[in-house]
């Protein structure tokens, strides 16, 4: 008699222990799911915002973004060469212009700009937001969301023939909702 007393407290508390544990597992994944979507960032073990940045930083997936905490998707990525002002410009754009190379009105994206110097086939790593951006510069825009003032951004560029330029890319902004671009991408080459 003692012995199924025993035998049942035994079973009691040990279903008692896996419930909580259970409880307990569950109720944490949930937890940090939720913070991670509030916070716009991506899941642990996945890409996100960063403010050190170095080559290794560059994801290798398809090139995506976050402007004012929200995912977008890029319709159109351009790399233009100016004959005049030598500036070289790469924009991932959300609007697709009527033709290639064409101008795109309303534009809403990202924007990296070498200042009257080419971008060319290699590494470029502005690693931290107070970095010297030299000729560089890195701007966003899209209604209701401001592009920050500093940036930090790993650029490589693996080859550029007579159609596009490939590559690939971390821009990080310190703005309020922590936006970027990053990843893999192919642009069109416009000549202007």
């Amino acid at each position: 008699m003692k012995y199924n007393l025993y035998l049942a407290k035994f079973r009691g508390i040990t279903l008692l222990f896996f419930a909580f544990a259970l409880i307990f597992s569950t109720g944490c994944g949930k937890r940090n799911d939720e913070t991670v979507n509030k916070t716009g960032d991506i899941k642990p073990g996945e890409f996100g915002w960063k403010d050190d940045i170095s080559s290794s930083s560059i994801p290798d997936f398809p090139v995506k973004g976050v402007i004012g905490g929200k995912e977008v998707q890029f319709a159109y990525i351009n790399f233009e060469k100016w004959r005049g002002s030598n500036d070289h410009v790469i924009n991932f754009s959300l609007v697709k212009p009527e033709q290639n190379c064409g101008f795109i009105e309303n534009f809403e994206g990202f924007t990296l700009m070498n200042k009257g110097a080419e971008i060319k086939q290699g590494l470029f790593v502005k690693a931290k937001f107070a970095d010297d951006p030299k000729t560089f510069t890195a701007s966003f825009k899209q209604a209701g969301s401001k592009s920050a003032e500093t940036w930090n951004c790993a650029l490589e560029i693996e080859s550029i023939n007579d159609k596009s330029v490939k590559g690939k890319i971390a821009l990080f902004f310190n703005d309020v909702s922590k936006s970027w671009v990053a990843g893999k991408f192919e642009a069109v080459l416009c000549n202007n």
